[in-house]
């Protein structure tokens, strides 16, 4: 599944060369030359029709239809995509704000080195379609009647990974953000209301709460995110584990009935609820409380029909399923990523060593291992070779983050330092989980795990290996009943498995940190072997 979160960064670039194909939001080009008539035209078409989809998409410039430089072909010409030069071209052709960003990067291959241009064309700021205002058209050869790409009137569109204009069947995806607008507008007074009731009512509680009066401030899935979010702290900080449970019960209810009917990407609104409950439960609870919440996402999770033991599972239904349990381990990982960064590493603990009972005689150390791997048999991350690629988990988790703050709650305003954080504690969150995983599995030879961090700069998750060797304290409540030898060869574990994995995407990953490694000798750790 193509994250589409605006980045274009050289690892977004290499998160979706790892799909080798066309997607819907993921077009790629050999190369273009936007001096050239055709090319422009051709390509500002391209990009209205990635504008039309409810996130935007991508364009990649310079590689072949596998994802693969093509070397073949004339190199691009970086002046040429320039995201001020994009906005301008498309600008000709069509009234409305516009939103592209583009960078240039550069890849190494056997043969030498190729430029690739990455861009973003994201749907327009003002929800509604962008309709064309000028005819694109370029001269053909031969003095023949010029070819009229697209006319004025039309509206471009992306359907599957073709390029077409606008048919009746369109017009609900392309209002979808227009009257999600409308309803959001709709109901903001109401929510407003019911958000200030229940401040007043936080504050009353807060009040009383010395006088030892019960408290009685409601919490309810239908709310807000903001207003549910106050509820959750009310909740938490009065302690009331059967308030808890009978919150718990109801939401169960509520998500074994979206389980049940099958339309299982309604439960997002949910899941969105109950984490943000966890995280309250992980900043200002107990472990009980957060133990509790976490066992209701579990019976969830496990709620979700199971998948065929196949190498792939593609079927609609299957993919259904598969993307329901992606998008659970994504907010697993926005939690986790939370643990790390407020240190809650008994909390981490608990929520990664959920196992997940395939039958009597198999079960997974994680569940987290679970989903990854039923995400990659359906094709929601996986390659051509279907092998596992765990980037767009990380990529889906720092989404969710941006785009919700309840989820982020110890982050106000994300700047580019603030933004930075959230994604290096998803890369340690991701070794610290591989590493609980590995100490806790009964097949040590195995791979319990998946390092979805091995498909990004390995600066990135240096972190985890650092607070692994160097803070004992942090390495005891993470691991206990561990010997510093057993945690350090897991850790060497992870990191050469996560070494070797990089090596089928850039290489971007090398030596441990500094004193890691002598850390993991001293201990006794058995060296893994970097070949096998």
């Amino acid at each position: 599944m193509v994250v589409v979160d605006g980045r274009v960064d050289r690892e977004k670039l290499s998160e979706l060369l790892t799909f080798e194909a066309e997607q819907e939001a993921l077009d790629f080009k050999a190369t273009l030359d936007l001096a050239d008539p055709k090319h422009q035209v051709e390509h500002v078409k391209d990009l209205l029709a990635m504008m039309s989809l409810p996130a935007g998409g991508y364009i990649v410039v310079g590689v072949d239809n596998s994802g693969k430089p093509a070397m073949d072909q004339q190199p691009i010409d970086p002046k040429q995509f320039d995201s001020a030069v994009l906005q301008q071209k498309v600008s000709a052709y069509v009234d409305g704000r516009l939103s592209i960003v583009a960078a240039v990067h550069e890849l190494q291959t056997e043969v030498g080195t190729r430029e690739v241009a990455l861009i973003f064309a994201g749907p327009p700021p003002g929800l509604l379609p962008l309709v064309v205002t000028k005819q694109g058209q370029y001269d053909r050869s031969g003095g023949r009647k010029p070819e009229v790409v697209f006319r004025p009137g039309q509206v471009v569109v992306r359907d599957g990974t073709t390029t077409t204009r606008l048919a009746e069947h369109f017009w609900p995806r392309l209002l979808e953000r227009y009257t999600e607008r409308v309803k959001d507008d709709a109901r903001r007074d109401v929510d407003a209301l019911v958000r200030r009731i229940v401040e007043m009512l936080d504050d009353q509680r807060s009040a009383a709460s010395g006088l030892g009066a019960e408290p009685s401030l409601a919490i309810d899935l239908g709310m807000d995110p903001k207003t549910f979010a106050i509820a959750a702290d009310a909740l938490i900080e009065s302690g009331s584990l059967p308030r808890l449970t009978r919150f718990l019960l109801r939401a169960d209810d509520a998500l074994r009935a979206v389980a049940a009917s099958g339309n299982l990407a309604s439960a997002n609104g949910l899941l969105d609820r109950l984490f943000t409950l966890a995280e309250t439960a992980l900043l200002y609870g107990t472990s009980e409380q957060f133990d509790r919440v976490i066992d209701a996402l579990a019976r969830y999770y496990s709620a979700i029909p199971t998948l065929p033991d196949a190498v792939t599972n593609e079927t609609p239904s299957e993919r259904g399923r598969a993307s329901a349990m992606f998008e659970v381990l994504s907010r697993l990982y926005v939690l986790g990523s939370l643990a790390v960064r407020q240190s809650r590493w008994e909390q981490l603990r608990s929520l990664v060593l959920r196992p997940y009972e395939v039958n009597e005689t198999y079960s997974y150390a994680s569940w987290i291992r679970h989903a990854l791997t039923m995400s990659a048999r359906a094709g929601v991350l996986r390659s051509k070779e279907n092998d596992v690629e765990g980037a767009p988990v990380i990529s889906r988790a720092l989404q969710l983050m941006m785009e919700s703050p309840e989820l982020r709650p110890d982050v106000g305003i994300v700047d580019p330092r603030t933004r930075a954080r959230l994604y290096d504690s998803l890369c340690e969150f991701d070794i610290l989980w591989c590493v609980v995983a590995q100490t806790a599995t009964d097949r040590p030879d195995a791979m319990d795990f998946y390092p979805s961090s091995s498909e990004i700069d390995q600066v990135h998750a240096n972190g985890a290996f650092t607070l692994i060797a160097k803070d004992r304290a942090a390495r005891r409540l993470l691991l206990p009943a561990k010997s510093d030898q057993e945690i350090a060869t897991a850790l060497l574990y992870v990191w050469a498995r996560a070494y070797r994995q990089s090596w089928q995407h850039d290489g971007w990953w090398d030596r441990l940190p500094a004193g890691v490694y002598q850390w993991a000798k001293d201990a006794g750790a058995v060296e893994p072997d970097l070949n096998g």
